[in-house]
């Protein structure tokens, strides 16, 4: 498998509203009243209106560390020179040869809106914040399905992509992964000062596994 940096840009996708509903504190059951659907195509229109969507994708190489007499580590291995301690994502990544290293962000206008949402109208920031939750999310899933289709007529497939802050898989591990993906100057992804949060907000790291069908 070539291993390689490619970064993508808009594509068509629709976002999944079950999820936003869910985002916004509905359980899987309840739907919205119209008038908080009306509010929610409000928050869709605007997000799609600011958002800029930009990806980058890194296709690396999993090696595992060994011990001395050379036996694998559990939960201790890199994707390419991204060094990562984590049974779950280690059990997630189970038989896996290569990985992509993902990072996505809608772009710092969707945080404008965001806080200037927060300050005017705190209901509606509310179903903002989920309508933008689910935009990323969304966008995430079509380039999941773009690349399991790419690579279905070489045997192969994707394992469900997992994201720092998910099991053991720590949000500590976030400056080495954005420093892996070269997030700053490729996306213009940052951490906020003393914390492991994304800026923009609306930002997600993630792994996706490459195994055979």
């Amino acid at each position: 498998m070539e291993h390689k940096t490619e970064k993508l840009g808009e594509i068509p996708f629709e976002i999944n509203r079950k999820e936003l509903y869910i985002y916004a504190g509905y359980d899987a059951k309840t739907t919205p009243s119209d008038e908080v659907l009306a509010l929610i195509d409000e928050c869709i229109a605007e997000v799609k209106a600011v958002a800029q969507l930009r990806a980058i994708l890194k296709w690396c190489p999993i090696t595992h560390e060994k011990d001395e007499a050379g036996e694998g580590l559990l939960g201790e291995f890199s994707i390419g020179d991204f060094a990562i301690k984590s049974e779950a994502l280690g059990k997630n990544l189970s038989g896996c040869k290569d990985a992509i290293l993902v990072g996505a962000t809608l772009s710092p206008s969707v945080d404008l809106l965001l806080h200037r949402y927060a300050k005017l109208q705190v209901a509606k920031s509310l179903l903002m914040q989920a309508t933008a939750a689910a935009y990323i999310e969304a966008y995430l899933d079509e380039i999941q399905r773009v690349i399991k289709k790419r690579i279905e007529p070489e045997g192969l497939t994707l394992r469900p992509r997992f994201s720092p802050g998910f099991a053991d898989f720590g949000t500590e591990c976030q400056p080495a992964f954005l420093r892996a993906i070269n997030a700053e100057k490729q996306l213009g992804i940052t951490l906020a000062k003393d914390s492991n949060m994304m800026v923009p907000s609306k930002s997600v790291t993630a792994v996706m596994g490459i195994c055979k069908l």
